[in-house]
């Protein structure tokens, strides 16, 4: 069960700890109710005040479940909860560093992803990233923000062909920052100008497009792949990185 704690934490974070690494360890499993707010006082020989700051934090982390007039409760395992405390870290640790992070990551992943959706594909899916296309060529090119949302959507559209639900939970929060990203760093770019920019990022969609609608998944990780690698190289141009 729960261990000692120290005073090198303050006391909620450290209870916090501990009913997170007991419930890791299968001690409290989903949906099973955690002790009293009396018995963790005894237990942890703390105060009210510091079980009912750990639980919140547990509770704003997606951990356990709170229910009133009955106590707290271990959550259900789902990939809806589990995606929204990721995004709560991306969105809390959107530096430099993990913006350029955040792109290898990509870099590791979507060139396959490209490959098993040019195989998995069918008319439906095409037809949604054809209209995605139409869309960007039509988006005026001082509507960045929209410019932004289009982008990510092609990509959201390849990873939803896959139907692979975990690679969704690693990657949903990963595209939800996309656009804050691409906001915030291409508002000016650092070389050339808006219009070459989106002319080279229609070009890599496009020849990912294509090697889609021609079930080429050597073609469409190879394209996916030549597109990230330029997407890096201009973020870390435009962050200064270079």
């Amino acid at each position: 069960m729960f261990q000692q704690i120290g005073q090198k934490k303050s006391l909620s974070q450290q209870i916090v700890e501990e009913i997170t690494r007991s419930i890791r360890d299968g001690e409290y499993l989903p949906g099973q109710q955690l002790p009293t707010e009396n018995a963790l006082c005894g237990i942890f020989n703390v105060s009210r005040t510091a079980i009912r700051e750990a639980i919140k934090i547990l509770s704003a982390r997606g951990i356990v479940e709170v229910k009133k007039g009955s106590g707290a409760y271990v959550s259900e395992v789902s990939v809806q909860n589990a995606s929204e405390v990721l995004n709560m870290f991306f969105e809390l640790s959107s530096d430099t560093d993990m913006i350029l992070e955040t792109i290898e990551t990509r870099q590791l992943l979507e060139p396959q992803i490209a490959k098993e959706a040019s195989q998995k594909r069918n008319e439906y899916h095409i037809a949604l990233l054809q209209k995605n296309m139409e869309s960007m060529r039509k988006c005026p090119i001082d509507k960045k923000k929209r410019e932004a949302e289009l982008d990510n959507e092609f990509h959201r559209i390849l990873l939803s062909i896959t139907g692979n639900k975990v690679l969704g939970l690693l990657l949903s929060p990963v595209f939800n920052l996309m656009p804050k990203f691409k906001v915030n760093v291409f508002a000016k770019p650092a070389e050339g100008n808006l219009e070459e920019e989106k002319n080279t990022m229609l070009q890599h969609h496009e020849n990912i497009l294509k090697a889609i609608i021609d079930q080429d998944g050597s073609a469409a990780e190879l394209a996916m792949k030549r597109h990230l690698e330029d997407t890096l190289k201009n973020y870390t141009k435009s962050l200064g990185k270079s």
